[in-house]
């Protein structure tokens, strides 16, 4: 069956036919499928189960996709026992579930149990993905993982001028309850959708604010439709500054006419640009390339491997800068995630910007979203990318080059847990790292106001003493 590619944090986007890659005999599989079965008939309390069963399709599907497709090969009998477990979970709760409900809570127990990534996609969940690249859906506007460590839902990232981004949620914030609902039980997919809801509807949200150990608010928000303006720009004096909030099918268009009003606004006379990537979870693979591309000439920007070494893909650049050279600062955060990381990764490596900020989120892997039916499909991780030095985004994330932390006090991280990452993965060498007080020392210097931006400050700094341009082209 065609995949459909699409993105929630990074996701390839293409039509193309499945892997072929087979981790297990195909005696294996049959006999963990046949275990399946016979599972499901006793936990549901009578018959037995067809193989010609539409929810055993369904089923058998999705399992042998995570067999052949999955980054990460995974023993038939183990994604049984998840799905087993899964399903008995939800005759527990739902005595008199119907075989669809089951076998729906079978798929989220074994696609929910592979990685923090992968998961069953019902009809609705299905649908906020598609509408999410377009640039417009409803909800609360705010990217979530499990906290494996709580077992509460982990704010990665608020989209910017999203209902969670007004009422004050931020990178790091643990969401304890939903209404009257404790998030610790739930699984990740249960949770976002009880937060989800029609426009106009509000939803209270318990929320714990590291290192408290205890819900220090309660924060009511009305579900909205969200409108994604993937950038937004401004003059700093000679400086332009470019917020991009998420790679989707805009971005890149809308980067050019910002460029492009800038230069007009400055009369052709900026002395380079600040390109925030802060808080952005992410989007599509394409437009990370193309916004990277918009900065570099013809280089590699990012190399995407899946199981199959025949699968590895290679992205390049196209000669032309959009800046002709101009020198260029990124900032990061632990909330910079995905697409945002393979932008900074590429532009660090080639030495054409310099990172200022902390520690990105360490999300390098590729979700492809593959359909089940009309309506329905899987997110499966497949595959993880690496930066032209070679480097693995991964767990590991992107350092900045220096380390600014913000003004107001808000200076916790937040990154995957060690435990879903690759223990065998070799970490990427430092990079060449100065402190504010090379780079900005006036910034360094002055006592920041409650207000202050001071990664921003920095960096334009930076830029108007012309340093960066020089530094971020230097090597030891």
């Amino acid at each position: 069956m065609a995949k459909l590619l699409a993105a929630l944090l990074l996701m390839m986007v293409a039509i193309g036919p499945a892997c072929a890659v087979a981790p297990t005999s195909r005696a294996d599989t049959v006999a963990a499928l046949d275990r399946y079965r016979t599972e499901f008939a006793k936990t549901r309390g009578y018959g037995s189960l067809s193989s010609a069963d539409r929810n055993y399709v369904l089923f058998s599907d999705a399992m042998r996709r995570v067999l052949t497709e999955h980054v990460k090969p995974y023993d038939p009998q183990v994604l049984v026992d998840k799905a087993v477990a899964g399903l008995q979970k939800k005759k527990a709760e739902t005595p008199r579930a119907s075989d669809r409900a089951l076998t729906e809570a079978a798929l989220d127990g074994m696609l929910g149990g592979l990685d923090p990534y992968s998961s069953f996609l019902d009809s609705e969940r299905y649908r906020y993905l598609r509408e999410q690249t377009s640039g417009e859906f409803g909800g609360l506007g705010i990217e979530v993982t499990m906290d494996e460590e709580s077992g509460l839902i982990r704010v990665v990232s608020p989209i910017d001028g999203s209902p969670a981004a007004r009422a004050g949620l931020r990178t790091g914030d643990l969401i304890a309850r939903i209404d009257d609902v404790a998030v610790k039980g739930l699984n990740l997919q249960d949770a976002v959708a009880r937060m989800r809801g029609p426009v106009g509807t509000s939803v209270a949200l318990s929320v714990r604010r590291p290192p408290a150990t205890e819900p220090g608010s309660k924060v009511s928000l009305t579900r909205a439709i969200v409108k994604i303006h993937p950038v937004r720009y401004r003059l700093e004096g000679d400086v332009a500054y470019i917020r991009i909030a998420t790679f989707n099918q805009q971005t890149t268009s809308a980067l050019d006419a910002a460029v492009e009003d800038m230069r007009r606004q400055s009369n052709g006379r900026l002395s380079g640009a600040v390109v925030d990537l802060r808080n952005n979870p992410g989007g599509l693979l394409e437009q990370a390339v193309s916004v990277a591309d918009r900065f570099l000439e013809a280089v590699d920007i990012v190399t995407v491997r899946g199981r199959d070494p025949d699968e590895t893909r290679a992205y390049h650049g196209t000669s032309g800068d959009l800046l002709a050279g101009l020198p260029v600062v990124v900032l990061i955060n632990s909330g910079s995630a995905s697409a945002s990381e393979i932008v900074a990764g590429a532009l660090q490596d080639h030495g054409r910007a310099l990172l200022f900020g902390t520690r990105s989120y360490g999300k390098g892997s590729v979700q492809t979203i593959s359909s089940l039916s009309a309506d329905t499909g899987i997110r499966l991780t497949t595959a993880r990318y690496f930066r032209p030095s070679g480097g693995l985004v991964d767990c590991f994330g992107v350092s900045p080059n220096l380390e600014v932390k913000p003004a107001n006090g808000n200076t916790d991280e937040t990154h995957p847990d060690p435990a879903t990452c690759d223990a065998n993965a070799s970490p990427p060498p430092p990079p060449r790292a100065w402190k504010m007080e090379e780079m900005c020392p006036d910034v360094s210097n002055s006592v920041p106001k409650p207000d202050a931006d001071r990664p921003l400050d920095c960096a334009v700094a930076a830029i108007r003493t012309r340093l960066t341009g020089a530094l971020a082209g230097a090597r030891d």
